[in-house]
């Protein structure tokens, strides 16, 4: 009997899946304002002293991966316009090879919002947030980021707030010159949030566990 039992239990294994656990978390957390760094441009906005610059960051995913279902940025109250005004924009999630991107920014757009988040440190801030997403992660280095389509009004455009946390470099697109590292050992400020999966029963698993019922 025992002889039987031992290889239907190696054999389940090999159908243990994945799920998101229930409850979005913190996956990452860089927030912390650099008062004294550059803005960083991140805004699809062309028009009166608009710019077109797509900016992400350097992301770490653990052991274990992530489901990705919300991304927030902040930005410097310039334009008040952004508030309640930002309806979408591109969001950016590719693997990093490289010291920097090498995938021209593009794809379809996502719903996105902007609200009032401050003061914070002192400071006005506005958070630009994507939610609503299902991008599934395994463990390794990443460039992610969000870009508004915002509009530019007579102040230009909100720059992204720098971090003064982690010290990776932010990477930037600004059509039509390449990807580049034009803010120094600055990295942007973004949260990542969503779930940590967790492995779950597959049916063939409940199958072979009523074999010893």
């Amino acid at each position: 009997m025992t002889r039987s039992v031992k290889p239907l239990v190696a054999l389940a294994v090999l159908f243990l899946g994945l799920a998101p656990a229930a409850g979005a978390v913190v996956l990452w957390d860089q927030t912390t304002l650099d008062l004294a760094g550059p803005g960083i441009a991140n805004c699809n906005a062309p028009g009166f002293n608009g710019v077109i610059a797509y900016s992400v960051n350097d992301v770490t995913v653990p052991a274990g991966g992530w489901v990705i279902t919300k991304i927030t940025q902040y930005y410097g109250q310039f334009n008040l316009s952004w508030v309640g005004g930002i309806t979408q924009g591109l969001v950016y999630v590719q693997p990093k090879t490289g010291a920097l991107p090498t995938v021209i920014p593009g794809g379809a757009l996502q719903p996105m919002s902007g609200a009032f988040a401050g003061p914070i440190q002192g400071q006005p801030v506005i958070a630009v947030t994507a939610s609503g997403l299902n991008i599934a992660l395994t463990p390794g280095e990443y460039w992610v980021g969000i870009t508004p389509n915002a509009s530019a009004g007579i102040n230009g455009v909100n720059l992204q707030w720098p971090t003064a946390m982690l010290g990776n470099r932010v990477a930037t697109y600004s059509s039509p010159n390449p990807w580049a590292n034009l803010y120094g050992d600055y990295d942007g400020t973004i949260k990542i949030e969503g779930d940590l999966p967790v492995p779950v029963e597959s049916s063939t698993w409940g199958d072979i566990k009523s074999l010893y019922n």
